[in-house]
């Protein structure tokens, strides 16, 4: 991501993130406001309400003892005609009263409003539910407000008034009561300015409700027969703030409609009553939504709308730009990669995907072909219809060969009438073929050329890698070279258009069968034969076995596999891999029957690994040995490409095992193997290919690597077996490390089969040439590696002095042949002070002094092996170029003392 495009994208987000977090903190801040302004005006509601209902009570209770005084100079006692006319004049003059009562202190109501004189009236000592609070507040002076109760003389629910009269002595003489309507007080308190939606009420002490607004409609009888519910929230606040003259509520409450409400409440001064007001909290949140969210809410999503779309539009547009200029970029570099006329890659081109291909070549583990293709007689098109014609004539011949290659394939132009391909990922010569028929089929076809048919030809040289191995400028020009020896042997007929480049055998056609049908005829008339290779096991010394090697005698020539097996097809190899296991297994039977006690191997191509019935033809061909047992015969498999990985090649092996025939992996360690796959292979041995052996007495500091392959056989468990023992010295230096068996030209050279029972009886293998920098750099680095593991596994070893180190001795013995002698003296120095500065500082340094020890013994001991090899190579060459002179001088001697001979023989003649 480009910085700008991320300073637009972190400013977007964190405006976003930022707006968000401002948005959610004024949502917090205007509810917190809005709650404590909503809170402080319910609470001047219930004020109001409050000091509404004490003005309304204290009117009551002056009228009442008005009333009672009046009532008290009537004698009402004893004029019962006269209390009841004050008790009418009373509840005219008075709204809302259902009537006017005087009660004797006893519970005798002496006169009423409600009936008449000398009607029977009623005595609220008979009325339990009367009586008890009737005479506990006679004895109480003022008004008295009793808790709601339907009405012994009106039938419905009221609210009583009382006020006592008392005698001069202090007695109580008589009650005058004044039920209110409780419909009346709801009514009185819907009168009051409060909002819609508002709830009102009166609550007195003992959480009976008094009065409310609006008044409930079914259950008005269950609400004012008994007190508030204890859960309700008006009742919490009101125990929790006994003596608070005012306060606020939140909760479900238990009158009317058990929903959430906010409300506040006020305590009468006087009277044992509260006023409380409510709303329900649907209504508080809604009235919060509307006055403050809604609109900034709306505000802020047309911003964050807008923003987006800006957002949105500025990435559109810098989109569009980066895929402009990377379209501009694309133009140039096709321009510059690119042929202008065919649109083919061009010489440039090709550089940057030939290197991919040989890397995916090495990776895949399959063959790359690379060629050269060049258009016969081209100069004359454009000399007879014209440059125009000649540029359409290549424009087709590129269409063509594009869409005869596969889509993993690369055809370049490389100027002129020269074409590249590039052929990936081929697994044998079969696949190249088919490719090749399908490019021979597209130039075939003829041409039409302002009105013309024309019909050209071509001929193409070929190189396989990693056969051929280098680069891609070495590959182009073996290419090129095969291409001009196609030019050079084209015949008329175009037969053998393409030519493939082989260093040792030369240029094979692959357009005809030529070759492999010469092959077919060289099995069956016995051309090919087998010569077999001795190996040695360590432990004896005497030959154990022979490995079948193939030979193709053609053209007064023996041809080793190697230079033919890579052009034949399927059924060649398949072929060719019968007669082996047949011939060799034969062989085998007479030399048993000689006494000879040997195991074979045989090779076996992929191909055979990959035809369904590869193990029942083995058991086949082995059934028809008997006295050969199957433990006797080994089949050397070749780890190339994804062979080994398929299903079917790895149930071959795991029934050949099976039947206790071995199987050994073959040239490991070379390009083609891939040695993290080993472990899950079923075999029993690896052979160890033979380029690591060959070059060790010029290289003597390579032998860590063979060193390491044998290690991974040891893990492994299987057996050991080293190609490539050529000298002497390679003898000496592999009998120090642990290896089953050794084969090579030191041993003996592929034998015929008439020469092996006299070689298997007399051979016994020497203890070789001890004089060799490989063996003294062997054991000196066994030291080595023992220093450095006792700074890895923390333990002591044992030092080697350098007085005991075996190089010192080699190197001293050769000192007058070595190059710069004395660096490799104090180089190697170095390396045993700093293993015994390792050993010191192991018992007493730190960790870290060991690593940084350890990784100055581990680059000195490189420089040494770097040194001793070029040394050694150097030392090798002055040797031969020695040797070369002293024969050259031996040969000018002879001749010299021919001469003289010659002179003197003439003088006897004369003379």
């Amino acid at each position: 991501m480009p910085p700008y495009r991320r300073t637009i994208f972190l400013v977007f987000w964190g405006t976003l993130v930022g707006v968000l977090a401002f948005s959610g903190w004024y949502a917090w801040f205007s509810w917190h406001r809005y709650e404590q302004n909503s809170q402080y005006r319910l609470t001047l509601e219930s004020d109001m309400v409050a000091t509404v209902t004490q003005k309304l009570l204290d009117g009551h209770a002056s009228g009442l003892r008005f009333l009672g005084v009046q009532l008290q100079r009537a004698d009402a006692l004893h004029h019962l005609r006269r209390a009841r006319t004050l008790l009418l004049d009373y509840q005219k003059a008075t709204s809302n009263i259902v009537s006017a009562n005087l009660i004797a202190p006893s519970g005798q109501v002496i006169a009423s409003t409600t009936a008449p004189v000398g009607a029977p009236l009623p005595n609220f000592r008979n009325n339990p539910a009367i009586w008890p609070a009737f005479q506990k507040g006679i004895q109480t002076p003022g008004m008295g407000i009793y808790h709601p109760l339907r009405g012994p003389l009106v039938g419905h629910w009221v609210i009583p008034l009382r006020y006592t009269i008392f005698s001069s002595a202090g007695k109580p003489l008589f009650v005058v009561t004044t039920p209110l309507r409780f419909r009346g007080i709801g009514g009185f308190l819907s009168h009051l300015p409060l909002r819609t939606g508002t709830a009102v009420g009166l609550l007195r002490s003992d959480f009976y409700i008094e009065g409310r607004w609006p008044v409930p409609q079914n259950n008005l009888s269950k609400m004012l027969a008994h007190p508030v519910s204890a859960g309700g929230a008006l009742r919490q606040a009101l125990q929790r703030a006994p003596h608070a003259h005012h306060g606020t509520y939140a909760g479900v409450v238990a009158v009317g409609e058990p929903i959430y409400r906010f409300g506040a409440f006020t305590r009468l001064s006087h009277y044992p009553l509260t006023a409380f007001v409510s709303v329900p909290r649907d209504q508080w949140l809604a009235a919060w939504w509307q006055r403050q969210i809604q609109y900034p809410l709306v505000f802020l999503l047309i911003a964050l709308g807008l923003s987006l779309t800006a957002y949105r539009r500025i990435l559109f547009l810098d989109r569009r730009w980066e895929l402009q200029r990377q379209t501009f970029e694309r133009a140039l570099t096709t321009q510059a990669t690119h042929d202008v006329l065919t649109g083919l890659p061009n010489r440039d081109g090709l550089r940057l995907v030939f290197d991919q291909a040989l890397a995916r070549t090495e990776r895949q583990e399959r063959l790359l072909a690379v060629g050269f293709l060049d258009l016969d007689a081209f100069k004359p098109v454009n000399d007879i219809y014209g440059h125009a014609a000649g540029d359409d004539l290549l424009k087709e011949i590129a269409r063509r060969l594009q869409d005869a290659v596969r889509r993993t394939d690369t055809v370049a132009r490389m100027g002129g009438d020269e074409f590249v391909l590039l052929l990936e990922g081929l697994r044998d010569m079969n696949e190249l073929d088919q490719v090749l028929a399908r490019l021979q089929a597209a130039i075939a076809q003829p041409f039409h050329i302002k009105g013309k048919i024309v019909s050209i030809q071509a001929s193409l040289g070929l190189t396989l890698y990693p056969f051929d191995e280098g680069d891609a400028d070495l590959l182009l020009r073996h290419a090129d070279q095969a291409m001009y020896a196609a030019k050079v042997r084209t015949s008329p007929t175009k037969a053998d258009w393409v030519q493939l480049y082989h260093p040792d055998l030369g240029t094979l056609t692959v357009g005809d069968e030529t070759l492999r049908q010469d092959f077919l005829r060289a099995l069956a008339s016995g051309a090919v034969t087998l010569r077999y290779q001795p190996l040695v096991a360590l432990a004896t010394g005497r030959v154990a076995g022979l490995e079948a090697l193939t030979r193709w005698h053609r053209e007064d020539q023996e041809v080793s596999p190697d230079r033919f097996l890579p052009s034949l097809g399927v059924r060649e190899r398949q072929a060719l891999g019968r007669f082996v296991l047949q011939t060799a297994l034969q062989q085998l039977t007479q030399w048993r029957d000689m006494g000879l006690d040997l195991f074979l191997s045989v090779n076996v191509t992929p191909e055979e690994l990959d035809q369904p019935g590869f193990a029942d033809t083995v058991f086949g061909i082995l059934a028809a040995y008997p006295s050969v047992p199957p433990k006797s015969l080994v089949l050397e498999v070749l780890e190339i490409g994804e062979i080994l990985e398929q299903e079917a090649a790895l149930e071959h092996l795991q029934r050949l095992r099976g039947a206790d025939i071995k199987i050994a992996l073959d040239d490991v360690g070379s390009a083609y193997a891939s040695l993290l796959r080993l472990k899950n292979l079923p075999i029993d041995e690896i052979k160890i290919d033979q380029s690591f052996i060959r070059e060790l007495s010029n290289k003597p500091q390579d032998l860590i690597f063979v060193e390491s392959l044998v290690n991974l056989g040891l893990a492994m468990g299987v057996l050991i077996t080293v190609e490539g023992v050529e000298t002497e010295a390679h003898i000496a230096f592999l009998r120090e490390m642990k290896i089953n068996y050794l084969q090579g030209y030191a041993i003996a050279r592929p034998l015929e089969a008439k020469a092996v029972a006299d070689f298997v009886r007399s051979f016994v293998l020497g203890v070789g040439d001890a004089d060799t920098p490989m063996l003294a750099l062997y054991q000196h680095l066994g030291w080595v590696r023992a220093a450095a593991e006792s700074v890895m596994k923390h333990e002591d070893y044992e030092h080697t002095e350098l007085a005991d180190c075996p190089i010192t001795t080699w190197l001293h013995a050769h000192a007058s042949e070595l190059p710069e002698v004395e660096t490799l003296l104090a180089e190697h120095e170095t390396v045993h002070i700093l293993g015994r500065e390792i050993l010191q500082v192991r018992q007493s340094g730190t960790r870290e002094e060991l690593h940084l020890l350890l990784g100055q013994l581990h680059g000195h001991s490189h420089r040494f092996q770097e040194g001793l090899g070029q040394a050694v190579k150097a030392m090798r060459d002055n040797a031969a170029a020695t040797a070369s002179e002293r024969c050259d001088r031996d040969v000018g001697i002879q001749e010299s003392g021919k001469k003289l001979q010659g002179t003197s023989n003439n003088k006897n003649f004369t003379t």
